[in-house]
C-alpha cells in the first residue's frame, strides 16, 4: 500500500474541490447538464437475436433505460460516484462517473428486449420478432 503523502492529501482535496466546482457551477449558472460518457459494448448478432454487453462496472443494472427502436440501441444511466471518494485519497482514476448515454445503431426491425447482469457486463438480449410480412 502506498504511503499517504502531503502531496496526495493535497491532490485529492483539490480535485474533490474541482469536482464539487463544477457541479455547482453548471447548477448555479444553468449551464446544462454534465455532459455524458459513453460505456464501451460488443454487439453481436444472431439469426435469432441481437446481444450487447455493455460494460458498466458499479451500476446498478436495474436503473439502465434500454430502448431498442427505429435502428437503434439506446442506453441511459448513472454511475454515481463511490461513497469512499469522501475521504480517500486518489492514486487513479479511470473509470468515468456521472450520466452516461450510448446510441448505437442495431438492423431495423422488431425486438423484444431483456436484459440481465452476467460476465462482469449487462448483457442485453434483443430476441428478433417476425413480423407479418415476413411470411
Amino acid at each position: 500500500m502506498p504511503k499517504e503523502t502531503a502531496q496526495n492529501r493535497m491532490l485529492s482535496q483539490a480535485l474533490s474541490l474541482l469536482a464539487r466546482a463544477e457541479e455547482l457551477h453548471r447548477v448555479t449558472f444553468g449551464l446544462g447538464p454534465v455532459p455524458a460518457w459513453e460505456p464501451p459494448l460488443d454487439l453481436i448478432e444472431t439469426d435469432s437475436e441481437v446481444l450487447a454487453y455493455v460494460a458498466l462496472p458499479g451500476v446498478d443494472i436495474s436503473s439502465v433505460e434500454i430502448s431498442a427502436e427505429s435502428g437503434f440501441l439506446v442506453l441511459r444511466g448513472c454511475r454515481q460516484r463511490p461513497p469512499e471518494w469522501r475521504t480517500a485519497g486518489f492514486l487513479r482514476l479511470e473509470l468515468p462517473n456521472g450520466p452516461f448515454e450510448r446510441k448505437v445503431r442495431i438492423p431495423d426491425g422488431h425486438y423484444q428486449v431483456s436484459s440481465r447482469e452476467g460476465q462482469g457486463c449487462l448483457i442485453i438480449r434483443m430476441r428478433k420478432l417476425r413480423s407479418s410480412c415476413d411470411d
